[in-house]
């Protein structure tokens, strides 16, 4: 006779909008399971509506945790005090599998740490970061990444501290799951690569989250919307707008003002020159995660974007749209126009 199957207790370390939807959807794919949802970002006011929702639905997440970011002049003090308050959740709720969209933070690392004390087949599962998954950290190959960083880190936390190359790929990583697994970087294909279900995506539950966290901006109107524009950091744009001006009298040809939404970088500033370049569309909370619209969005929406993880995840959550790319006094490294151009995003015409 077999024995029943053991519902497991799974953390997830949630630093970014992109690492709580693929969390929650984690999460609700594991609905028989105990999940508990930590939060470790430094932007808290964008973070709190995030917690919020993770605490209200409780059905997804059982227990939410908010740990203090560590990144300041405090950092030492900030550490040790984040390090125990991970030390004692672990010790209430010991875990089985750890989730992290970033195995060099060491809030993951140190619970892994930590949790293998209390259970030696505890596994620590990567969850998809956006194009770094597939292209590899920026600094892969610098010498500093590769060597003095490492040596600095152990000095600093400890020899339980591992600097892998790219992200998920560090010894505590055991399994990923990828919206792409067939384009992972050679760094992941060690680990157990598993495609995330982006059907869930379109769940009733998940939709559900989605409409609590668009809940405050009433103002946003998608009905009407053909094209959504998501635009990169300004420092891309700010001083030259001639490709601003350039795309938005290309996209006049095409269609009504009325008809696109402008999606501003979360820290672009200058707003002013934006709706002025793109006079009568619609602006779309800069803050608000694409992630939150795209379940919304009607199927004939296009969308139009830098290079960057926000097309990525557009084509993963909504593979029925059209996503494009434009360049804005930038060229797009070949690396990662094949990535785009393999999954169906391709150039503006």
């Amino acid at each position: 006779m077999t024995s029943p199957k053991k519902n497991m207790t799974n953390y997830f370390f949630i630093s970014s909008p992109l690492h709580f939807f693929i969390a929650s959807n984690l999460a609700i794919s594991h609905s028989t399971d105990k999940n508990i949802a930590i939060f470790i970002t430094k932007n808290r006011k964008n973070c709190e509506r995030y917690v919020a929702a993770a605490q209200y639905f409780s059905t997804v997440f059982q227990q939410t945790y908010n740990l203090p970011f560590t990144d300041d002049k405090k950092i030492f003090r900030k550490r040790r005090h984040c390090f125990n308050q991970i030390k004692r959740i672990i010790s209430s709720h010991v875990p089985d599998k750890i989730f992290t969209g970033n195995d060099r933070r060491v809030e993951f690392q140190y619970a892994m740490y930590e949790a293998q004390k209390h259970n030696n087949t505890l596994q620590g599962v990567y969850m998809d970061d956006g194009a770094i998954s597939y292209l590899g950290h920026k600094s892969i190959n610098k010498f500093t990444h590769k060597h003095i960083d490492p040596l600095l880190k152990k000095i600093a936390y400890g020899l339980w501290w591992d600097s892998p190359l790219t992200v998920g790929s560090s010894k505590w990583i055991s399994s990923a799951y990828l919206a792409f697994p067939e384009q992972a970087h050679p760094l992941l294909e060690s680990k157990k690569l598993i495609p995330i279900d982006h059907k869930v995506f379109s769940s009733a539950l998940f939709l559900q989250i989605s409409s609590f966290l668009t809940k405050s901006h009433p103002e946003i109107n998608l009905c009407k919307l053909k094209l959504i524009i998501c635009l990169p950091c300004e420092k891309f744009y700010v001083n030259d707008a001639k490709g601003l001006e350039s795309l938005a009298s290309k996209l006049s040809n095409n269609y009504q003002a009325d008809e696109i939404a402008i999606k501003a970088h979360p820290r672009s500033k200058n707003i002013a020159l934006l709706k002025e370049t793109f006079e009568g569309c619609q602006f779309l909370p800069a803050n608000l995660g694409m992630e939150l619209l795209l379940p919304k969005l009607d199927q004939n929406t296009n969308i139009i974007g830098d290079v960057s993880t926000t097309l990525l995840t557009t084509k993963w959550l909504r593979p029925d749209l059209s996503v494009f790319t434009v360049e804005l006094n930038t060229k797009t490294p070949p690396a990662l126009q094949r990535l785009f151009e393999s999954i169906g995003i391709t150039p503006l015409a």
